[in-house]
């Protein structure tokens, strides 16, 4: 079921009049079954990928919570002393561990046969000269948001391996935690704990939410119809055609790519955190203002937070700690001492959390070398920091306003850069950062090849006018916004039907590609 869409809205209208009519212990179940309505939409045999995501990750999760009640009761019976304690929980850690890895293996050995099988196959196929490589896995056709559910799955069953919480008893009410529907479609990750008062807790009908709700999905239909599915077509055009869009166009292929990409998704999660809103249930934020970043690492902790969250605690601490990280920075502590030894851990946890994010990302080598090539960046800028110092301890303009647009600036067009990787092949961002860099002039705008963009004076102005309304909301901070939203719900009325009428006036409907799919429903 597509987010926009008739069918979608009309979803939502019976699901909320459900949702709210029937007694409060059985809302949660209300949810459970039209999550599993929206998601059977796809095919009623795709049900069996979170089914069975959802069946051995309660299973497993129960199994770590029995033994760690049962070492709890021993400990509270026998009195150990420290020793035999240790020891004690050492083997009950053990047999956990077997059912982690056996619940981390299923879960991504599925995400793997299913999404990266196709791609390993044409690469070996290539590499031993054999040709094809595509076969039955051709025809496959990848699950709905699996990327997103097994994440947050195993982030779960991770978090339960090391005791942060204890593990839901239930597998129906867990199922919810699973497949909730607005965040099948693009995220976010989200963390049991911090989920599992919003699910299951019962809500009150509150005029409140509905307004919110509906204002934040509109508002996300206006980035989506008005700006991302304008200008997405005038940019396929130009990053599908490297040889013939060369030197300005690199420019405004790089910001263009940029500015669809955000709106797409950030209008994405829009619809997504609203939706859920209207039920009175609040889902992480995706995304802080990103733009307004002065280093890239800033950067990549405003954009998609809750899969970098993700990464850093499940990827980059446990790799930069694990005894591999340690013993390879064991001979380089030799050669050349104990503070380069020190970095070695990191840059491992670091280049394999990109490399994940990339792989992540996409089945592709576009994605994997966008991946690594971000990476690289942030360890030389990490490296790098010390000079940035010493430069704004000399110079006092370091330290105005006018040089924090400049970071800002040059942070946006670093990101944008960096996104030609998942474009281009590898040869070809070089390639065109240089034709950018030599071979560019304004007249170029006017050869004729921006004609062909199919963009009239009427969509640029539209265009302009959504980016404005994008960049002015996107500085306005988080408390100041919900404080004007809490005013009267006069103006929250104001406010709902404003923006309705600008993306049915504005909006782009299907125009020259399937303008219904984000972006991120592929990952």
């Amino acid at each position: 079921m597509l987010l926009v869409s008739y069918e979608f809205g009309a979803f939502l209208i019976i699901l909320a009049a459900l949702y709210y009519v029937v007694p409060d212990r059985f809302q949660w179940a209300v949810l459970l079954a039209f999550s599993y309505l929206f998601y059977a939409r796809g095919g009623v045999i795709y049900l069996l990928y979170p089914l069975i995501t959802t069946a051995s990750t309660c299973f497993l999760a129960r199994a770590m919570g029995d033994r760690t009640l049962r070492f709890q009761a021993w400990v509270k019976e026998k009195k150990p002393g420290r020793e035999e304690k240790t020891a004690y929980n050492r083997k009950v850690k053990a047999g956990q561990r077997r059912l982690l890895v056996l619940g981390l293996v299923l879960n991504f050995g599925i995400l793997t046969i299913l999404k990266y099988c196709r791609f390993f196959l044409e690469n070996v196929n290539a590499f031993l000269g054999l040709g094809g490589g595509e076969g039955a896995w051709g025809d496959w056709i990848l699950p709905l948001g699996i990327s997103y559910y097994t994440f947050q799955s195993m982030g779960y069953l991770i978090d339960v391996y090391y005791r942060k919480y204890e593990p839901e008893k239930s597998p129906v009410r867990f199922a919810l935690f699973v497949s909730f529907f607005p965040q099948m479609v693009a995220g976010p990750i989200s963390r049991f704990d911090q989920m599992r008062q919003e699910l299951y807790s019962p809500h009150r009908f509150q005029m409140e939410n509905i307004i919110l709700g509906a204002r934040r999905m509109l508002w996300g239909y206006f980035k989506k119809l008005v700006v991302a599915d304008r200008l997405g077509p005038a940019v396929v055009v130009i990053i599908s055609s490297p040889e013939t869009y060369d030197g300005i166009y690199v420019l405004l292929g790089m910001v263009g790519y940029t500015i669809w990409m955000y709106a797409d998704f950030a209008g994405g999660m829009d619809i997504v955190l609203g939706s859920a809103k209207l039920f009175g249930i609040s889902l992480p934020e995706n995304f802080d203002r990103p733009f307004a970043s002065k280093s890239l690492g800033e950067f990549w902790r405003r954009w998609h937070m809750t899969l970098m969250l993700w990464l850093r605690e499940y990827i980059f601490f446990p790799v930069s700690t694990s005894r591999l990280a340690k013993r390879v920075s064991k001979p380089v502590s030799k050669i050349m001492g104990k503070k380069a030894a020190g970095k070695v851990p990191v840059y491992i946890a670091t280049l394999t959390v990109w490399l994940v994010a990339g792989i992540w990302h996409g089945a592709s080598w576009n994605f994997i070398a966008w991946g690594l090539a971000n990476g690289v960046v942030l360890l030389v800028s990490q490296e790098l920091t010390g000079c940035y110092r010493r430069f704004h301890a000399a110079f006092s303009f370091g330290k105005t306003r006018a040089y924090e647009i400049f970071q800002v600036i040059r942070t946006f067009f670093i990101f944008a850069f960096l996104e030609m990787f998942e474009y281009y092949s590898f040869g070809t961002v070089f390639a065109m950062g240089k034709s950018l860099l030599t071979c560019w002039s304004a007249g170029q705008l006017f050869d004729g090849r921006f004609e062909a963009l199919g963009l009239s004076g009427a969509d640029l102005g539209v265009l302009a006018l959504g980016v404005a309304l994008m960049v002015w909301s996107g500085f306005r901070k988080t408390k100041e916004a919900e404080k004007g939203e809490h005013r009267t719900f006069f103006a929250g009325y104001i406010a709902v039907f404003g923006l309705f009428l600008l993306v049915v006036v504005t909006g782009v409907y299907g125009r020259g590609y399937d303008a219904s799919q984000f972006i991120y429903n592929q990952f």
